[in-house]
C-alpha cells in the first residue's frame, strides 16, 4: 500500500506499510513516556492531597491552580493512552478495525485530546483572570467549573458513540472517527479543539501585554511592584506567558492540520500523521516537564500551597533560594582586616550571615571600622503569605540555645 494512502481508508490494514512500522514507533514511545510521566505526578499528587486533606490542612480549599494542573495531568493521562495503544499495533503489524484495542484508541483520541485542549485554556482564563484582574474565582464556582468541563468532553464523545457505537475505525495510522461522519468530527471535536487553540493563544497574548505595560509604567525597577511582587518575578513570568501557548500549539496543530485538510479531500501521507502524532503524544510529558518546572512551588512544595496564592505567586522554582524566591542580599566595599578572625555561620532560614566571633556588633559599626571606599548593598526580600512553619524541638532547643549563649558572652564582653 502506498505511503500516501490517507484518511480515507477506514478498513483493517494488515499488514502496516513500512512508514507506519517505522513511524508509529515514535507514535508509540511517545505515548508511553506520556503515560508514564502523567500517572507518576498524578499519583504523587493524588497522595499528596489525601497527606493534606487527612491532615486537616485543606481546611479552606486547596489551592486552585493545583488543583487545574491535577485535572489537565488527568487529562494527559488518556491523551497518551490512546496513542501508547498504537504500540499494540506494530506488535501485531496491522491495525485491525472492530477489536477493543481500536475501539478504546478512537475513544482516548476523542476524550484526551480535547480535555487537554480545554483544561490549558482554563488553565490560562484562571492565570487572567488572578494577574490581570487580580481576583479569585469562588470555590463553589471553581468546582462546578471543573465538573461541568469533565461532562462536556465526555458528553462530547458519547453523542458520537450514540450516532454509531461502531464509529470508530482506522482512520490513517490509528483508529478514531470513521470518515463518513465528518460533520461529527468536526462539531464534536476539532471545533473545539481550534476554539481552546484560539482562546489560550488569545488569553495568553493578552497576559504578557499586561504584564510587560506594569513593568514599563514603573518608576523604579529596582522597587517592588505596587502590588508588592518582585520585579523580577513578574518578568520571569512574562516569559512562562509565551512558552505555554508555543507548546500547545506545536503539539497539537500539526495533527489539528491534518484531519481537516483531509476533511477537504487532500490525501495526508502517513508519514505526516506519524510526524503529528508523535508531536501530540508529546503533550503529557511536556506539560509535566513544563509545569513541574514553572510551578515547583505549587507541585513539590512540603507544605499545601495557601489558597490565596493564585496569581505571580504560583509561579517558582523553590520556596527559598538566592536567585528565585527568599532573600538575597548582595554587599560590595572595602575589604576589612585580613587578621580579624571571622565564622560563617547560617540561621535555621538557612542564610549565611559573617559575623564577629567575640561580639554581635552591627554592620554599620563594622564598615565603619573599614578605610574610606564605597559600600553598596542591595537586599531582594519576597514576603509570601503561608501557614507557620513548625520546627522539631530539636531544631528550636538548638536555636535558643544559640541565642541565650551569644547574649550572654555579648553581656560578659560589654562588662
Amino acid at each position: 500500500m502506498a505511503a500516501s494512502s490517507s484518511v480515507s481508508l477506514n478498513t483493517t490494514l494488515d499488514p502496516l506499510p513500512s512508514v507506519l512500522r517505522h513511524g508509529l514507533v515514535a507514535v508509540a514511545f511517545f505515548g508511553l513516556l506520556s503515560l508514564i510521566s502523567s500517572v507518576a505526578l498524578f499519583t504523587f499528587l493524588t497522595y499528596r492531597l489525601c497527606v493534606w486533606y487527612h491532615r486537616g490542612q485543606l481546611k479552606d480549599g486547596a489551592n486552585q491552580f493545583l488543583l487545574l494542573i491535577y485535572n489537565l495531568v488527568l487529562a494527559d493521562i488518556q491523551q497518551a493512552m490512546a496513542f501508547a495503544l498504537t504500540s499494540v499495533y506494530l506488535s501485531q503489524d496491522k491495525i485491525q478495525v472492530g477489536t477493543t484495542t481500536c475501539w478504546a484508541n478512537g475513544w482516548f483520541v476523542s476524550t484526551g485530546d480535547l480535555a487537554s485542549g480545554v483544561f490549558i485554556l482554563a488553565i490560562a482564563l484562571h492565570t487572567y483572570y488572578a494577574v490581570v484582574k487580580g481576583r479569585r474565582v469562588g470555590n463553589k464556582l471553581f468546582y462546578g467549573g471543573i465538573i461541568c468541563l469533565w461532562i462536556f468532553v465526555y458528553l462530547m464523545a458519547i453523542v458520537g458513540v450514540g450516532i454509531n457505537p461502531r464509529i470508530y475505525v482506522r482512520a490513517g495510522a490509528w483508529c478514531w472517527i470513521d470518515k463518513r461522519y465528518d460533520k461529527e468530527r468536526l462539531w464534536l471535536h476539532y471545533f473545539w479543539i481550534f476554539m481552546c487553540m484560539f482562546g489560550t493563544v488569545v488569553t495568553y497574548i493578552l497576559i504578557f501585554a499586561f504584564i510587560t505595560a506594569k513593568s514599563r509604567s514603573r518608576s523604579n525597577p529596582n522597587f517592588p511592584n505596587d502590588d508588592g511582587t518582585d520585579p523580577a518575578a513578574t518578568k520571569r513570568a512574562a516569559k512562562y506567558m509565551i512558552i505555554y501557548p508555543v507548546v500547545y500549539v506545536v503539539c497539537t496543530l500539526p495533527l489539528a492540520g491534518g484531519r481537516m485538510a483531509a476533511m477537504t479531500g487532500i490525501s495526508v501521507p502517513y508519514w505526516w500523521f506519524c510526524l503529528a502524532g508523535a508531536a501530540i503524544s508529546s503533550c503529557g510529558w511536556l506539560d509535566v516537564v513544563l509545569y513541574a518546572v514553572t510551578r515547583h512551588v505549587l507541585i513539590f512544595g512540603r507544605a499545601p500551597p495557601p489558597p490565596q496564592d493564585l496569581g505571580l505567586d504560583t509561579f517558582g522554582w523553590k520556596d527559598v533560594g538566592d536567585s528565585f524566591w527568599g532573600m538575597r542580599t548582595t554587599i560590595s566595599g572595602p575589604l576589612g582586616d585580613p587578621n580579624a578572625r571571622r565564622r560563617d555561620k547560617r540561621d535555621f532560614l538557612g542564610r549565611s550571615t559573617s559575623r564577629p566571633l567575640r561580639s554581635r556588633q552591627s554592620d554599620e559599626y563594622h564598615f565603619a571600622s573599614q578605610p574610606e571606599g564605597i559600600i553598596t548593598a542591595k537586599t531582594t526580600i519576597e514576603v509570601r503569605s503561608g501557614p507557620i512553619i513548625h520546627y522539631a524541638d530539636s531544631d528550636m532547643s538548638a536555636i535558643e540555645m544559640e541565642d541565650k549563649s551569644e547574649r550572654t558572652h555579648s553581656h560578659s564582653h560589654n562588662e
